[in-house]
């Protein structure tokens, strides 16, 4: 009885952990894929910690379930999505691992081979069948049990969440070979954190100067953190307004970005500005690098491109005192932006560079396609 009154408690307890979280993200309470990503998965790891289940697809069921739950709160935050998918594939290998070895471990043991050449022989036909099942229940009479999956999934998870962690690290190694001396770089992204790791990194063994887009109206203040943090490291910066980017991109070298979200295409989804500032780049054969974690990778295509843009306060472009203007114009104030594949040149992940047209390929590397639609 007390056994399972803990076991309700713990059950009442991740609930509320669960409605937590869903109002986390309802309210936008976290906001980088980073924090996303992480907590998405520290949660899946409870839940399966906690989940009672006899076979593995009743596991599956539950995960697709919460799944499902955590996408509606926030369907434009792809990053959600891609951990519980991740954890699904996790799962559904774990188990076809364990299928193996099973069927392995019987070939081995060889009792129905054995079992058949000896019938060729035997003029008893009970004997064959008397050796077979003694070869299935072993030498105690007793059939073999099933591995405990449980362990090796909650293994696997936490190594997704040693991923995650350490993967800004990983991107930010190679910018020492991605980074020319003395070159100009050009980032529309100044809310990126592994954009900021990636030139702080580079800074320590080579010289530089990076443009910072101003990102009006939303992302102006943190632009011009940004910028401050990269000049503390000693890197020449300079902070300009997103209508000079076409003039001055002439002087780019490269221009660097961080990704909210990478979709199936190879296109990928972020900051407003980010795509006038490609375009520019495209005119001007400038190269477009994008800094983005696997984790961001969203099996999902862009079919309906405006919805997955998310739209903010219009009053931060134009103020409602101005209510006469106001009346007369449409006035939208877009967050992010779809920057189709054509535009970017290489994407630099915690595995290498790949070429967007090379996005599908790690689609199928790290999804199933059971899991596609939760």
């Amino acid at each position: 009885m007390s056994a399972a009154l803990a076991y309700l408690g713990k059950e009442k307890d991740l609930n509320t952990q669960v409605e937590s979280f869903i109002a986390q993200l309802k309210r936008r309470q976290i906001k980088s894929s980073y924090g996303i990503a992480l907590a998405t998965a520290q949660l899946l790891l409870r839940v399966v910690s906690a989940a009672r289940w006899t076979q593995i697809e009743q596991l599956i069921v539950q995960i697709k379930e919460l799944g499902a739950r955590l996408e509606k709160a926030q369907p434009r935050e792809l990053t959600c999505g891609n951990i519980v998918r991740r954890v699904l594939a996790i799962i559904r290998e774990e188990n076809e691992d364990t299928g193996m070895s099973e069927f392995d471990d019987d070939k081995g043991n060889g009792s129905p081979l054995i079992a058949s050449m000896f019938s060729l022989l035997s003029t008893d036909d009970k004997e064959p069948a008397e050796a077979g099942e003694r070869g299935e229940r072993g030498e105690r009479g007793e059939l073999p049990r099933k591995k405990d999956l449980k362990p090796y999934i909650i293994e696997g998870i936490q190594e997704l969440i040693d991923e995650i962690k350490n993967i800004e690290e990983s991107i930010a190694g190679m910018g020492v070979e991605m980074i020319h001396e003395n070159e100009t770089l050009l980032t529309p992204t100044p809310s990126s954190r592994t954009v900021l790791k990636f030139l702080l990194r580079a800074a320590q063994k080579r010289k530089f100067s990076v443009l910072v887009t101003e990102s009006f109206p939303n992302e102006v203040e943190v632009a011009h953190g940004f910028a401050k943090q990269l000049a503390q490291a000693g890197i020449e910066t300079t902070v300009i307004s997103d209508a000079t980017a076409y003039s001055i991109m002439g002087r780019v070298g490269k221009v660097v970005l961080g990704a909210s979200s990478v979709v199936a295409n190879g296109g990928f989804i972020a900051s407003a500005g980010a795509s006038a500032v490609c375009e520019c780049a495209s005119v001007h054969k400038t190269p477009v690098v994008v800094c983005t974690g696997i984790y961001k990778l969203s099996p999902m295509y862009p079919f309906d491109r405006e919805g997955l843009v998310e739209v903010g306060d219009a009053g931060k472009v134009l103020e409602f005192e101005n209510g006469p203007l106001i009346d007369k114009v449409n006035v939208v104030n877009p967050l992010f932006d779809y920057v189709p594949p054509e535009l970017v040149d290489l994407y630099i992940t915690n595995l290498g560079g790949y070429s967007p047209s090379f996005v599908y390929r790690l689609v199928l590397d790290y999804y199933r396609q059971d899991d596609v639609i939760l």
